[in-house]
């Protein structure tokens, strides 16, 4: 195939791309709340229809047409009721008037995936966070979140119970520093409402709502009854966490001063790949400890008018603000005895904290599993006061926006890792040119499935069709939803064994050559695209991690190139 026969194949699987973006239809419309009797239908009149034409329309068909708005002149949209028994009719009139570019009725959209916790209508912070529309791209799945505190009401142990909104959350054994037991069980009741801030089950029609309700919570109790613990406690539960599989690590808590013990415990986890988040401090004045320590992420609270809340701590040291003035979550009463629980509401930096964590470990869930890259993301996607203020002592680089940051992970991703393809796939196509071969066509919608994925599909289906997350990402990234990102650091479904494994179970058959190839082709890109982002955690250090991405490359090319040659596949 000539080289710009390759070109055309590469422009038509993008332009393909395009086509389903731009044709998708929206999903969550309903009938407008309007007379049982009665329909409302647009009408598309041809743009820049005079007045006359409006009205020889009208009087045609014996509508009343008003305008939609007062670009009704230029852009030809206008208005019309008719009673409902005669909707379909009128439909059909109008479409078939040669002055009418579209008619339909005039149905209502509505946000396309709200959840239907009753309080969440009371969770302010959530929606400043935009988390409405984060859900469309991810809901946490994969990523684990310890909350390091007074423990979490994850579970059903002697006299403590699991409170009812955390039911569906899924927690991990922790361990408990204060008794030296395995069951971090809540008696304060604040690292609970931490929790549930992070990953409170969400839209099982009870209380309230999480920012990343699929992440994992994996309690570890530093604080006693009194909210209390020493540093030794907090350290060691930090690095705990970070030993037992934490992508980001929650600290609601903090002290005055420095402590070189913190800070060592903040940098190992950093080393381990953990996020590392933290209250700034209740003080109103310099931010405390582990928040001012190199390598944390301290957060500042904001109220609902994003002005910062008087008590919270200010200073260079911080990085984000975030929600953390009447911050409504389920937590428990009574010392977490008696099956005793209520939903309150609290204040503090304590609770603007997990709005970071929440939506770091939205970015985890993408694969951003770099705790530099989650903190450069977090604070490059930040958004600004609603009042213009911007002083980076008190709010950092902004405010968290879980939207902002979900979105723009998505696209940079999708779009990143389709350009690659389409380079990738244009070098393959001249090196199997130059062995005087030719491509087939089979292998270009595997490659496209393995290494991209369908970023581009409406977001909506994430919510409506079960396992539309995962064909929202590549197949090269499923271990990240099914194995958890502690898994996917070792890029366990893409790599070369399995590209080896398909060429033993397939390559003898001649139609799945080009398939496999296509495969192969998807992960050599899909790794390229990884590399070039850097927003993958090296769990055994930069240089064994490139290496180890660049024998995978070759390994994967080599086998694309025969699996996508149709000389080579036919014989």
């Amino acid at each position: 195939m000539r080289a710009r026969s390759m070109i055309r194949v590469v422009s038509a699987l993008l332009g393909s791309v395009l086509a389903v973006t731009v044709g998708a239809a929206p999903v969550g419309a309903q009938t407008p709340p309007q007379a049982d009797d009665q329909a409302e239908i647009v009408v598309d009149l041809d743009d820049g229809e005079g007045p006359e034409a409006v009205a020889d329309v009208a009087q045609a068909l014996g509508l009343t047409l008003r305008p939609n708005s007062h670009l009704a002149s230029a852009d030809g949209v206008y208005l019309t009721t008719v009673p409902r028994a005669r909707l379909a009719q009128t439909l059909r009139r109008l479409r078939a008037d040669a002055d009418v570019e579209a008619a339909d009725e005039n149905i209502t959209y509505q946000a396309l995936f709200t959840p239907n916790d009753p309080m969440f209508s009371d969770q302010w912070g959530l929606r400043r966070l935009g988390v409405e529309r984060a859900w469309e791209v991810t809901c946490g799945a994969g990523a684990v979140v310890a909350v390091v505190d007074t423990g979490v009401a994850c579970e059903n142990h002697g006299d403590f119970t699991r409170v009812t909104d955390l039911a569906g959350t899924r927690c991990l054994a922790g361990y408990n520093f204060v008794n030296h037991t395995a069951h971090a069980n809540d008696d304060q009741g604040h690292g609970t409402h931490v929790a549930g801030t992070i990953a409170q089950t969400t839209h099982n029609a009870l209380g309230g709502a999480g920012v990343a309700y699929c992440a994992t919570i994996l309690p570890v109790k530093v604080l006693d009854a009194m909210g209390r613990g020493s540093l030794a406690n907090v350290a060691e539960g930090i690095r705990w966490a970070a030993d037992h599989g934490a992508q980001v690590i929650n600290l609601s808590l903090g002290g005055d001063g420095r402590s070189r013990v913190m800070a060592q415990a903040v940098a190992y986890a950093r080393r381990r790949g953990a996020t590392v988040v933290c209250a700034a401090g209740n003080s109103g004045r310099a931010v405390g400890s582990p928040a001012n320590e190199e390598g944390a992420l301290a957060v500042s609270a904001i109220d609902d008018g994003d002005q910062i809340a008087f008590f919270s701590s200010r200073g260079p040291e911080v990085d984000l603000a975030a929600p953390g003035v009447r911050i409504v979550q389920q937590t428990i009463c009574e010392r977490g005895r008696n099956r005793c629980e209520q939903f309150a509401a609290f204040s503090g930096t304590s609770m603007a904290a997990p709005h970071v964590a929440g939506a770091a470990a939205l970015l985890v869930s993408l694969g951003v599993t770099d705790p530099d890259a989650v903190e450069r993301l977090l604070k490059g996607y930040a958004s600004q006061t609603a009042h213009g203020g911007a002083q980076p002592e008190l709010y950092g680089a902004g405010i968290v926006s879980a939207e902002r940051a979900a979105e723009g992970v998505l696209w940079h991703q999708g779009v990143t890792r389709a350009a690659v393809l389409a380079l990738v796939s244009l070098l393959l196509g001249f090196w199997v040119k130059s062995r005087q071969g030719s491509l087939s066509l089979g292998w270009v919608v595997p490659a496209w499935l393995t290494g991209v994925g369908g970023f581009f599909l409406p977001k909506f289906l994430s919510h409506q069709l079960p396992g539309m997350e995962l064909a929202m990402r590549p197949l090269a990234s499923w271990d990240l939803v099914l194995l958890g990102a502690g898994w996917h650091r070792w890029l366990l479904s893409a790599n070369l064994v399995v590209v080896f494994a398909l060429v033993g179970l397939g390559f003898s058959k001649r139609a799945l050559r080009a398939p496999i190839g296509g495969v192969a082709l998807g992960i050599a890109s899909y790794l390229l695209s990884e590399w070039w982002l850097g927003w993958g955690d090296a769990p055994l250090g930069r240089g064994l991690y490139f290496g180890w991405i660049a024998l995978n490359v070759v390994a994967s090319l080599w086998v694309a190139r025969i699996g996508v040659d149709r000389r080579t596949a036919d014989a």
